[in-house]
């Protein structure tokens, strides 16, 4: 398990993030898991067309983009707008804090030029707080494509197919064109037990690059049960395809505690390639 979360996506808690995405399967020729259906009989015949679709889909998206945007803001000059929320059980705020920083000059040298900020209350992070980053806002994003784009997600493995349910959704403006959305979602009876319980993708219908990705994900550990939702939307400017925002939503449960809610909203602006100077 990776502790991101609280390195760069929220600084505000310990949280346990692994994060997977679509990866590359099967071909158009021979779709994903036409093969298996001997083995996997249990699918009607529209749900297995439209898992083969959407199976399809998947592997022919163009993830180039996505698994590059974190890298792109490295050589780019952006501002960031960063909000977290703490809530209660019964999402009412307890606490926030928001703030815009500038980012400029090369890897390296890179600056941190505070534009505002504001907060109200008091978070309250109980066992999480050991692991709190305070300087998230003064360093540049981490690089999520490792923890979006696993090379196998469990959602895209034939011995999986029947625990997930495969839908292709009405499409969605995204930015200055349609997407093309997809969705796996794991199935009550035999996706129970699965972490992932659902992925959604956004496809630029124009281009066929993966433009946004959500993932909602239940992970349990011995003291505590973390129920995470998570997207990102990357934008196409002059200095490549870079994040345009990124939202996280994290309800932990441990014992003898309240649930804790952290929120997360990271939004990116004015993005321009670094000018190297003579």
């Amino acid at each position: 398990m990776k502790r991101l979360f609280t390195q760069s996506v929220c600084p505000q808690a310990a949280l346990v993030l692994v994060l997977t995405a679509a990866a590359g399967c099967g071909s158009e020729a021979t779709p994903p898991g036409q093969a298996v259906y001997a083995t996997y009989g249990n699918l009607s015949n529209q749900d297995r067309a439209e898992r083969d679709s959407v199976l399809t889909a998947f592997a022919s998206a163009d993830t180039e983009p996505i698994r590059r945007a974190f890298q792109q803001l490295a050589l780019a000059e952006f501002t960031r707008y960063f909000r977290t929320e703490q809530l209660d059980k019964n999402e009412y705020l307890v606490a926030f804090r928001e703030r815009t920083v500038r980012h400029s000059g090369l890897p390296g040298s890179r600056r941190f030029d505070l534009v505002e900020e504001d907060s109200s209350g008091m978070f309250e992070f109980g066992f999480f707080e050991q692991f709190v980053s305070a300087n998230v806002e003064t360093q540049d994003p981490r690089d999520l494509a490792e923890y979006l784009l696993l090379a196998d997600p469990p959602y895209l493995m034939p011995q999986n197919y029947e625990a997930y349910f495969y839908r292709m959704k009405p499409d969605s403006l995204m930015g200055d064109g349609l997407a093309r959305v997809f969705e796996v979602r794991a199935r009550p009876e035999s996706g129970d037990g699965k972490n992932i319980r659902r992925v959604r993708l956004f496809v630029d219908s124009a281009s066929n690059a993966l433009v946004a990705i959500q993932l909602d994900r239940i992970d349990l550990a011995l003291f505590f049960r973390e129920e995470s939702r998570f997207f990102v939307h990357i934008q196409n400017t002059e200095a490549g395809w870079v994040p345009l925002t990124t939202r996280f939503e994290s309800l932990i449960v441990m014992p003898f505690r309240p649930p804790q809610l952290f929120r997360t909203v990271a939004a990116y602006s004015d993005v321009k390639p670094v000018v190297i100077e003579e």
